[in-house]
């Protein structure tokens, strides 16, 4: 009965250290591809974490996969995701009223005649995690990366360190 208990015990160590892997691991590809502005970047898309409600399609704390497209993709009706320059580079999600093109780039009219132009343009929603934009906020910031990715890792240098010292006092009181 004893060494059932440790095999399921060993078992349910080694299932909490892969999970425990694979968001480390993903935590640390995210925070690696950070923009400028704080937000995860992988080639045309981006991971945009809703701080507020913004539709009854998309919730605070969703995470919003923004592909970022051509504009001449985009047209009239059509929401984007663009960083406004005047709000110090706040996200925001709004309906395109009229698409622009000078022949060089392209360039979005949202609500208020405001111009998005196509360096602040993130995308286009393409997909949506509900319910995980907290969890990963945290995790992305400072405290979170702290305790989640060095605070273990230093301890993990710290026990092989004294396994390694205890090791050698063992061997010198032998020899």
């Amino acid at each position: 009965m004893e060494s059932t208990l440790k095999s399921i015990g060993k078992i349910l160590l080694m299932v909490f250290l892969v999970i425990y892997l694979i968001i480390e691991i993903i935590v640390t590809i995210c925070v690696l591809n950070f923009n400028d502005n704080r937000v995860t970047v992988f080639g045309d898309n981006s991971l945009v974490i809703l701080k507020e409600d913004i539709s009854s399609t998309y919730k605070k704390n969703d995470v919003v996969v923004a592909k970022k497209v051509d504009g001449s993709k985009v047209s009239e009706g059509d929401y984007i995701f663009y960083y406004n320059p005047s709000k110090n580079n706040q996200i925001e999600y709004k309906e395109v009223e009229d698409v622009s093109d000078n022949g060089l780039a392209y360039s979005f009219r949202v609500e208020n005649n405001y111009n998005v132009y196509q360096e602040y343009f993130i995308g286009v929603p393409d997909h949506v995690y509900h319910n995980v934009g907290g969890m990963l906020s945290l995790l992305e910031s400072k405290w979170g990366f702290l305790l989640l990715i060095i605070l273990p890792t230093m301890i993990a240098i710290v026990v092989e360190l004294y396994a390694v010292i205890m090791e050698i006092i063992e061997l010198k009181n032998e020899g």
